[in-house]
């Protein structure tokens, strides 16, 4: 290991003078959603000046001025494994898992062919695949949930993949209850890099409850429908407006996760 490559791993405190060790990340999972769902998403953000990173499922998705990454899907249950059982039936069999990943890789990176970074769907995660996000020229990846835990920070992966691991994912909050709803007690204001990860069909319906986005599933794509099915109450949508609203009136600092990784890179290629 040279001896640029050894530094990166040793336990260090600093951060780079241009990220605020308090800052925050929107990220939206695109999750193959109806377009008017999307763009409501991105009206969010829009109206308060925001940007995000926008992990992509899909061909076609404008998100306009926000990043875009990447959303494989590598579940046995997704389309482009399905295809790929279906065109090569015979072969499946003998087809080792990075061949598997690297088909499923390749698909979706025609989605967004400038991205820099990936999250697999589900959170998947297979050391694997750090490997082929180097030969796909990834250079970060944000597939870990760490919720709620305080000081995150980037961190190093092998063959030059930053990992930016996920403090608050929406869909926890509908399993979990963690944090009621409640922006307060989401801890911003502490110490540590905060990458939001929330989900389009879940805003829209203002979930209460996983039970609530489990049957909405029957009607994924259909608009009135998941808008007569939106809770009325507290939810979902309550908290990302009010975590929106929170983080313009405090003027928090926000980037992108590709402006996270480019200046995380460039501090490690310092030395500082």
């Amino acid at each position: 290991m040279s001896i640029v490559a050894a530094r990166r791993y040793r336990s260090t405190d600093r951060w780079p003078d241009q990220v605020d060790p308090c800052t925050i990340c929107l990220t939206v999972d695109v999750e193959w959603v109806a377009d008017p769902v999307l763009a409501a998403v991105r009206q969010l953000l829009d109206e308060r000046g925001l940007r995000g990173t926008f992990f992509c499922t899909h061909a076609g998705v404008d998100v306009g001025p926000h990043e875009r990454g990447l959303h494989p899907n590598y579940r046995r249950g997704g389309d482009q494994l399905k295809a790929l059982t279906a065109q090569a039936r015979d072969k499946m069999p003998t087809l080792s898992e990075s061949e598997i990943y690297r088909h499923i890789l390749g698909l979706t990176r025609a989605f967004a062919p400038e991205a820099k970074g990936a999250r697999s769907h589900s959170l998947y995660y297979d050391s694997l695949l750090i490997r082929l996000y180097g030969e796909f020229g990834l250079e970060y990846d944000s597939t870990y949930l760490m919720p709620l835990v305080a000081g995150l920070r980037p961190f190093w992966k092998e063959d030059d993949v930053l990992e930016l691991p996920i403090y608050f994912n929406d869909h926890f909050e509908l399993k979990t209850g963690a944090c009621n709803f409640d922006v307060a007690q989401l801890g911003l204001e502490r110490p540590g890099l905060k990458i939001i990860n929330l989900h389009p069909n879940m805003i829209w319906l203002n979930c209460d409850s996983d039970a609530r986005y489990q049957r909405s599933k029957a009607f994924y794509h259909d608009v009135e429908r998941l808008t007569a099915a939106a809770y009325p109450g507290r939810g979902i949508r309550s908290l990302v407006i009010d975590l929106l609203d929170h983080i313009v009136t405090r003027r928090m600092p926000t980037m992108t996760l590709g402006e996270i990784n480019t200046q995380w890179r460039a501090f490690d290629q310092s030395g500082a």
